[in-house]
């Protein structure tokens, strides 16, 4: 259940957060050249949250981090 939680948090904050940064590519109808823009995509909070909910997610559904299996030790 914990699983879960974890996969719906991490996506939802990717959408919002990657959503974020698509309206922030209106800049460049202002007249900011790609590089500007870019790089101040890269310095906002968006950015670092769309990263660690992927690190987050890519962490959850490839099943990192959790040990399936059973020591000897423990079934005793």
């Amino acid at each position: 259940m914990f699983r879960l939680f974890l996969f719906l948090m991490s996506y939802g904050l990717l959408i919002l957060s990657v959503g974020n940064l698509i309206l922030y590519l209106n800049y460049r109808t202002l007249g900011y050249s790609w590089l500007v823009v870019f790089k101040f995509m890269a310095q906002t909070s968006a950015f670092y949250m769309a990263i660690g909910s992927a690190v987050v997610l890519c962490a959850v559904v490839l099943d990192l981090g959790y040990d399936k299996t059973i020591n000897e030790k423990d079934k005793m």
